[in-house]
């Protein structure tokens, strides 16, 4: 009997030690997207920097407050504060594949109820819970918008999710319903503004040339993947671009072209008085890359003071 009961107190003991295996999470965004496109307007309008574009665009056109409270009362939602994470993205380059998903905070507004203007709408109830509704392209082409505006259980947020194809749009719905679901397999909630992936660009360079853009970019054939990144870290911008290449060899000669054309700019800059602004520009720009590596970096690092510097040197070249 003591066998026993030891034999058992040790089964025990080693079934609890053993690592418990975690599910995958699931995510809205999957992970084979070939790009991704995150941002939070909300975020952006209320940041230092966003103030800063909001200034530069008052300048242009002084209604611009007026028009966003308009926009505002118009689709029920305020974007100044309730538009959160909002992420494009595409499990390829051609717009069948493209797909969005924008959290729009406590209410759907009057989103639901203005898409029946839309050119040739349609719409069908789904899971009993949801109207996913359908619309024409707006290029007036043949092509169908499917969109849903489900609630995310758990929370006071509701997720505005579109697609060109409808079972990709209740897929988006189903996931969304899910309490456990992420936007992303990495939530990270800090000082980005906006964030981007890109994989495949030799296959984005070779459909641009055979849809008539010229001949592919040298450069982009060589880049296997990207990831751009824009954050406010307090007193300053800082906006980071790596590009992983196809091998080392490959990445020293990019780095070299970044270099020798950011040293090209500040040369011309400093021969003209009235480019300063410009070489000053070029001097807050680090390209990077280490021997041996496939990634080259090029890093913007700007306290908010030198940027208003810098914004009124250009306006002065104007």
């Amino acid at each position: 009997m003591k066998r026993w009961i030891s034999s058992t107190m040790v089964a025990a003991t080693l079934a609890l030690s053993m690592p418990t295996l975690a599910a995958e999470p699931v995510t809205l965004v999957p992970e084979d997207a070939r790009f991704t496109l995150v941002t939070n307007p909300s975020k952006l309008l209320n940041s230092r920097l966003g103030g800063t574009i909001l200034d530069l665009i008052r300048k242009e056109e002084p209604q611009v407050d007026e028009m966003i409270d308009e926009l505002s009362n118009t689709v029920g939602i305020d974007l100044r504060k309730s538009l959160g994470k909002t992420i494009l993205f595409g499990t390829g380059y051609d717009h069948d594949h493209f797909a969005l998903v924008s959290d729009i905070g406590p209410t759907s507004g009057n989103i639901n109820g203005l898409l029946l203007t839309a050119p040739g709408y349609q719409s069908d109830v789904y899971r009993e819970k949801v109207i996913i509704h359908s619309m024409q392209e707006g290029n007036g082409g043949n092509k169908r918008v499917y969109c849903a505006i489900p609630k995310r259980p758990g929370t006071e947020s509701y997720y505005l999710v579109a697609s060109f194809n409808p079972e990709k749009t209740r897929a988006m719905v189903d996931k969304t319903l899910d309490e456990n679901a992420q936007l992303t397999p990495a939530d990270a909630d800090d000082g980005t503004l906006i964030e981007a992936w890109f994989t495949g660009l030799p296959e984005l360079a070779r459909m641009a040339d055979h849809n008539g853009g010229g001949p592919p970019s040298a450069v982009a054939g060589m880049v296997q993947k990207a990831h751009l990144s824009l954050k406010d870290s307090g007193d300053s911008v800082v906006s980071e671009l790596t590009m992983t290449m196809t091998d080392d060899l490959r990445a020293q000669q990019v780095f070299e072209l970044l270099r020798g054309g950011l040293a090209m700019l500040q040369l011309a800059a400093t021969a003209e008085p009235e480019a300063q602004p410009l070489a000053e520009l070029g001097r807050m720009i680090n390209i990077q890359h280490a021997p041996d590596d496939t990634d080259v970096t090029a890093r913007f690092d700007c306290t908010y003071d030198r940027l208003d510097q810098l914004i009124e040197s250009l306006d002065g070249m104007n």
